[in-house]
Parts: structure tokens; C-alpha cells; sequence
């Protein structure tokens, strides 16, 4: 049989355990032994007993208590309560609302401290008050929060701010602040006034604290005597309690194996017998002190029974074990009624005598507080201090704004994806002091889509005496990569908008011929060149008519610099038998119509054909400084 061990190592081993398992924490305080003290201003302060407290000398911690607005070396409260306005409507960019910050902080102030210790001492004359007691935050999250129904309202609060951890010692800070929307700000403060009970803003720390709780004080009795003198008795209850063929060592079969579930069975029917008597004083039942009762249940197994298996636990830590009936409810994994996990013999022994054990361990124990108090408690202090309770009127002319408006010309509409990629304005305002501004904005295809035909730019006024004089230059991108002009000029604005109209303007150039009379004559194609000036360079633009597609009329769109009128043209004819054919310049034409015309001579002069000599396929001819345009 296995040798019996003793009860007091296992129980130490236990109650390490179970200690280790405790979150980090220096208790240092007793639950037994708290008072409460009010001092003259009502404040009510819990105190509790040091461990090393002794009657002659007993040593005190406080409990957090007086939550309350923090303060700065000068005594103003740091709260502010802000209302704002402004003159014009929110529509037309004005605003309103209000601002709320403040801070708070917990714990007792020197004169209270001292107060609280002469009353102290007038019953327990050497007592000592040792300082705050210390906290850990009770929670992972949040441990200060705000209650409010306006503030968590967010058609009535615009935003929330906190620091979120609730403070651990005295004189350590929280913060928080709010925007609220013009209607907010009129409710809270409906509720900060005199005739009001309590405000609509009430303030929480949840905070947690140690105490060293006598949680486990008693004896252990075991009667073997009274076991042996009435094994018979008791055997015949078991069995007929449990249905079962044996108990303990004594056993109608020769088969007296035992299942965990079983061998703990028979230990709960020797307590229910008073074989075994735990007679514990218990101030709290929890987790902890269950599992310093099985500790006694397995000095029970450990003295008495051999295991021939592995104990439960350390089959479910087996990765080999059959896991298939670990989800079904008839057959729990551990200490279930039909999932026999481990098997125990139970052998008599004569060495066994009644024993006698008396424990007393003191365990760490959690308690949890939360320290509210409603902004009612401070609000008088700050009413009337302009420091901290104000109205304001936002139209310091120095946060006023210009808004700089661009219009882009319906022609230049027109001519985005077809001439112009888009267009960059460059903005700089000169400040008589401070920064000087400068900002710009691009339009292309895209914006047009998106927000019209209407840029705008907006700057500060500041401290500027001359707050309406500013400067543009506009530059225009356009296809095939050229910009124009390439160092724009700077301009003066104006405050009624500033018209973007491109340096080119679209023409429309239509282009006739007799169809007929080209084709008695041999032509085949008659092209209309045309030279004209875009962005300040010499450009050509062909257009054709041809029998052969039956199109006696065409056009095509050009985009001509806006300060010139005219343009040069001549036609090229493409000739069955004779090639190409090339008429005269006309210069200075301002009409957007093109006729045709097949010269009588045409086949005849010379000089049709030597022009065509000079043709030079893939570059344009510079022609009209020549033609004097």
C-alpha cells in the first residue's frame, strides 16, 4: 500500500498556488477592523487597519474619497465651460455651441488629513494615519467614466474626450473635455444653474484594493477509531445509498477498484458521518478555499489508495488520449459519472490512528469601490469666476477669411478634352505682417464634372491691414504637352470673381467644294490648309473633301489665339494624272466658311505645280510672318 502523506506540505502547496494566482498587489491592509470618520465639511472617510497595525499602536490607510475638481497653485479651479457664437448663421459659416474641459483628481487635503487624525486620536490616542490606502484599477478598459445624457448624445455633443484611466494616488489628474453643438450647450448649462438638485454630469472611478482576509481558520478531525467501530454500519449505508457492492476496504467481490468519481463519493460520505470533520470558520467562500478543501480529498486518496491509472487531470494533458467523447455531455472529461478516467484500490491499514490539525491562513482578498461624485458638489465654486465659466462672440476680425473665386469661361469649357488639359491658377496674398499666402488650384475635365465650373480659394485675414489685395497668374496645359504662357504674369484680383477665359478661342471652319466639277476636271481630293497662331506658335489644320466619300461639305473645329482675328488658307488639290496641285496663300481671312474653287488655269500655269515642289511632308511651313499676319 502507499504510504500515507501529510496534509500541511499538500495545504502549503495549495496555498502557494493559489496566492501566485493573485494579480500583483502589495495588500498591506487588514478586512477586519475598518471604520468610517465624517469630518466637518461631511466628507466621509473609510479606514482600514494596516497588517502591521498592532492595539497599541494601531496604523490606518484611507480609502480614495473627496473626488473633486483639481486646482492650480493659485487656487483656480481648472474647469472651463465656454459658450461661443458668432454673427453670422452656421449656413453661411458662422458657429456655435459650447466647450467643456476640466480636471479632476481624489484624496484628502493636508488640512483634512490632519483633521482626520486629531479625530482618530481622540479615541486611540497613538494611532497613525498612515496615507492613502493603494488602489489598482478595477478593469482592463475605461476605469473613469462620464455619465451624461447630453455628452453621450451626439446629436447634442459633437465629440468626447477622456483620458480613460481612473487616477491611483492622491493628487494624480483625469481629464476631460467636450464640443457641444448650440443646443448641448444650452441644456448643460440649464442644468448647471442654482435651482437644479444635480447636473447632468456625474463622474465615476472604479477602482479595486487588496485586504487580507482570514479565509481559512479551523480544525481537521479524523476519526479511524470511529471508522473501525463502525465499518459495518457504515458500509451497509453506503451501499445501500449508492447502490453499491463496496465500500472502502470492505467489499462482497473481490473486485474493489474504485473510479475517481467513486473514491470522492466515499470521502463526502465520511464527512455526511462525521468521520472526517472540517470544521472551518470561514469569512469567504470563493474558488480558493474550494480547492484547499480538495486538498484534503486528495490526502484522503494519497493516504488510503493506490491510483493504477493516470489521476484526470493528468490524462487530459496526455496529446495521445482519445479525445473523441471530451463534447458529449453523458461522458464529461473530467469527474464524470460515466467516463471512467482513473481507477483506485482502496487497502486497510492498521498504522492508521485518529489525528488532529488546526490551520489558520490568511488569503488576499479583492474588494472593489467606485468613487462617484455629481459636478453640483463644485459648480458653485466656479459659477460666477470668469476663469472658468464665459461667453464669447467669435468676429475677432483677425479669423475672418477672403474666399477667392475663379470662373472658367463657358468657351474654355468647351474645349477641355478637345484642346486644353487643364488649367493651374497660383494665388499669393502679401501680408503686411506675418507669413505671406500662397495656394493654387488645378482644373481639369474632372473637376468641372464634380464641382462646376467655380474654383475658389480661401486665406486667413490675420493681423493684415490691406486684407482684399491679392495676386493670381493662370497657366493652361494643353494637348500635346505645351503650357502657355510659360512664365504667366501676375495679375490683380478682384473681389467680385476672376473670369478664367483661355488665351485661345474655338472657331468652327466649314469647308465646300462642287463635288460634280471635281470629278470632270480629274480631282480627286481637295484640301483646305489652314495656318493660324494658338498659344503665341504658327499651326496648321488640314480639312478634305473628296468625291469619293459624297461629302460635298465638312468642317473642323480650331482653337485660335484670342487676339488674333484671321487666319491663312490655300487649297491643295490631288489630281488623277497631273499629282498634286497647290493654289495660292489667302491671308488675313476672318470668315469660317471655305469654298472650294477650281481655278480655270489649273492644269495650265506652272506655278500650281511648283508650289506642290515645295510641299514638305510631316512639318509646317512658316508662312505667316511672311504674309505680314
Amino acid at each position: 500500500m502507499k504510504k500515507g502523506i501529510k496534509v500541511l506540505p499538500v495545504l502549503l502547496i495549495i496555498l502557494c498556488a493559489i496566492i501566485m494566482s493573485i494579480p500583483e498587489c502589495k495588500a498591506g491592509m487588514l478586512y477586519e477592523g475598518r471604520k468610517t470618520v465624517t469630518l466637518a465639511d461631511g466628507t466621509a472617510v473609510t479606514l482600514l487597519l494596516s497588517e502591521s497595525s498592532t492595539k497599541e499602536k494601531p496604523q490606518y490607510y484611507y480609502l480614495p474619497t473627496n473626488l473633486r475638481l483639481a486646482t492650480k497653485e493659485d487656487g483656480t479651479p481648472q474647469f472651463l465651460f465656454l459658450k461661443f457664437t458668432t454673427e453670422q448663421r452656421e449656413e453661411a459659416g458662422g458657429i456655435s455651441g459650447g466647450l467643456l474641459h476640466f480636471l479632476m483628481e481624489f484624496g484628502l487635503s493636508q488640512e483634512q488629513e490632519a483633521e482626520l487624525r486629531r479625530l482618530v486620536r481622540r479615541d486611540e490616542p497613538k494611532a497613525e494615519i498612515l496615507g492613502a490606502a493603494p488602489v489598482v484599477p478595477d478593469g482592463e478598459t475605461s476605469t473613469f467614466q462620464v455619465t451624461s445624457a447630453t455628452l453621450t448624445d451626439q446629436g447634442l455633443t459633437k465629440s468626447l474626450i477622456t483620458s480613460g484611466k481612473a487616477p491611483l494616488m492622491p493628487g494624480q489628474r483625469v481629464a476631460a473635455a467636450a464640443r457641444l453643438t448650440a443646443n448641448g450647450a444650452q441644456l448643460l448649462d440649464a442644468t448647471f444653474q442654482k435651482a437644479r438638485s444635480i447636473t447632468d454630469l456625474s463622474l465615476s472611478f472604479n477602482l479595486a484594493y487588496y485586504t487580507m482576509l482570514p479565509a481559512v481558520e479551523g480544525t481537521i478531525y479524523f476519526h479511524w477509531s470511529k471508522l473501525q467501530q463502525q465499518s459495518d454500519k457504515l458500509t451497509v449505508e453506503y451501499e445501500h445509498k449508492y447502490n453499491k457492492k463496496c465500500f472502502l476496504w470492505w467489499c462482497r467481490t473481490s473486485d474493489h477498484k474504485y473510479t475517481y468519481n467513486e473514491a470522492r463519493e466515499m470521502f463526502d460520505f465520511l464527512c455526511e458521518k462525521e468521520i472526517i470533520v472540517m470544521d472551518f470558520k470561514e469569512k469567504i467562500s470563493d474558488e480558493r478555499t474550494a480547492k484547499i478543501r480538495d486538498a484534503f480529498f486528495q490526502f484522503f486518496l494519497n493516504s488510503f489508495a493506490q491510483s493504477e491509472e493516470l489521476s484526470p487531470d493528468q490524462m487530459l494533458n496526455q496529446e495521445d488520449r482519445d479525445k473523441s467523447a471530451d463534447n458529449d455531455p453523458k461522458a464529461p472529461a473530467v469527474k464524470g459519472d460515466k467516463y471512467s478516467m482513473s481507477r483506485y484500490r482502496f487497502a486497510k491499514t492498521e498504522q492508521v490512528r485518529d489525528r488532529v490539525w488546526h490551520l489558520k491562513y490568511s488569503l488576499p482578498y479583492r474588494e472593489t469601490m467606485q468613487l462617484t461624485a455629481n459636478l453640483a458638489e463644485w459648480y458653485d465654486g466656479v459659477r460666477n469666476n470668469p476663469k472658468c465659466v464665459a461667453a464669447v462672440n467669435l468676429n475677432d476680425p483677425f479669423f475672418t477669411h477672403r474666399d477667392v473665386k475663379f470662373i472658367l469661361d463657358l468657351d474654355a469649357k468647351e474645349m477641355f478634352d478637345e484642346a486644353v488639359n487643364y488649367v493651374t491658377v497660383n494665388v499669393r496674398k502679401k501680408r503686411s505682417s506675418g507669413r505671406d499666402f500662397e495656394d493654387h488650384v488645378t482644373i481639369d475635365a474632372n473637376y468641372l464634372k464634380n464641382n462646376g465650373v467655380t474654383a475658389s480659394i480661401t486665406y486667413a485675414r490675420g493681423d493684415d491691414t490691406n486684407p482684399d489685395v491679392y495676386e493670381y497668374q493662370a497657366q493652361w496645359s494643353l494637348k500635346g504637352g505645351n503650357v502657355y504662357p510659360k512664365n504667366p504674369p501676375w495679375q490683380q484680383g478682384s473681389w467680385e470673381g476672376v473670369t478664367l477665359t483661355p488665351p485661345v478661342r474655338p472657331i468652327t471652319i466649314e469647308f465646300e467644294g462642287d463635288l460634280d466639277a471635281m470629278k470632270e476636271k480629274g480631282i480627286t481630293r481637295c484640301t483646305a490648309q489652314i495656318h493660324y497662331y494658338q498659344f503665341g506658335n504658327e499651326v496648321e489644320t488640314n480639312i478634305h473633301i473628296s468625291p469619293q466619300k459624297n461629302e460635298p461639305l465638312t468642317s473642323a473645329k480650331i482653337f485660335m489665339d484670342r487676339d488674333k482675328k484671321e487666319y491663312a488658307y490655300r487649297l491643295i488639290f490631288n489630281h488623277k494624272t497631273a499629282g498634286k496641285l497647290v493654289g495660292p496663300w489667302v491671308a488675313n481671312v476672318s470668315d469660317e466658311y471655305i469654298y472650294a474653287t477650281i481655278p480655270d488655269d489649273l492644269l495650265l500655269a506652272e506655278t500650281y505645280k511648283q508650289r506642290a515642289e515645295g510641299l514638305v511632308t510631316g512639318t509646317i511651313e512658316k508662312i505667316l510672318d511672311k504674309l505680314g499676319m
